[in-house]
């Protein structure tokens, strides 16, 4: 009979007891893992991203360098069919560096990843580049939100400023600042090239990104996706993260709101525009 108590194998089974004491420390050591593991997934993003800039002004200075010191165009082209990848400022046809997405017909259509893609491989620095995860941060979490019930949200992280680009900006102050040639950046180790943007209007970062020189005014929000920092690539070649002091700064992303306030006083009393002016120094190229 007493056999009949033990396993086949002549042990003693783990009592009820025995068994939620073991699942309460696996949920213990879960609870204190998680959140490490967390900070080591964001810190890798962090690095993918900072690899994926410094891959981008790398084409961007090969362009220039087999085009007589003459930059890509940094504005995103509407074009399509025989077109795509190209824009027209009234002097002719320019190569912007990415299209808009397109479909296998070369078509204006933004439901699939690979339509982003089809955008990405007619702008004018595919031939340095040709891997479409290069112009996609992995912290950037818009392709897995639900657009018109499928994953299509935004795929291009990256976007390019306006004083890159021909194209007019109307009345920000960029048009003054404007150039076309890698020769004509002021200390390019402090000038940005490439930023991370994630806007959510047009679905895939719709034209330059922009802001305005002539007030204490963003124009297009920029994303913040590593632990209050942002990653930018500049005009010698390297990539680099900065880090956001101003809480107003940090709103203004998490909210991806236009034209916002540098400073409202009637809730951030005795804030500055200290990030502003530092984004305002590095954004102008010849000065």
């Amino acid at each position: 009979m007493k056999g009949i108590y033990m396993s086949c194998s002549g042990k003693k089974a783990f009592t009820l007891i025995e068994l939620l004491v073991v699942i309460s420390i696996i949920a213990m050591l879960l609870a204190i893992l998680m959140p490490a593991l967390s900070r080591v997934k964001k810190m890798a993003a962090a690095a993918v991203c900072l690899s994926n800039e410094k891959q981008l002004v790398l084409g961007w200075l090969l362009y220039a360098e087999d085009f007589g010191g003459k930059f890509v165009d940094g504005d995103t082209s509407d074009a399509t069919g025989a077109s795509a990848g190209y824009s027209n400022y009234g002097k002719g046809a320019v190569h912007n560096w990415v299209g808009m997405p397109l479909s296998e017909t070369f078509g204006a259509s933004n439901k699939s990843i690979e339509d982003k893609v089809r955008g990405l491989e007619v702008g004018a620095l595919w031939d340095y580049l040709e891997n479409h995860k290069v112009y996609h941060c992995p912290g950037d979490g818009r392709s897995r939100e639900r657009a018109n019930g499928i994953n299509v949200y935004g795929y291009r992280t990256y976007s390019i400023g306006k004083p890159l680009s021909a194209r007019p900006a109307n009345s920000s102050g960029e048009d003054a600042v404007t150039i076309s040639r890698v020769s004509q950046f002021q200390n390019g180790s402090n000038k940005i090239v490439f930023l991370e943007e994630t806007e959510k209007s047009s679905l895939w970062n719709h034209k330059t990104w922009n802001m305005n020189l002539l007030q204490e005014k963003w124009i297009d929000p920029f994303a913040i996706l590593h632990n209050d920092s942002s990653t930018f690539a500049f005009a010698d070649g390297h990539a680099d993260r900065h880090k956001w002091t101003q809480e107003r700064t940090r709103d203004m992303a998490e909210k991806g709101v236009k034209n916002w306030d540098v400073i409202n006083t009637s809730t951030h009393l005795g804030s500055t525009a200290e990030d502003y002016y530092w984004f305002k120094k590095s954004y102008i190229p010849g000065r």
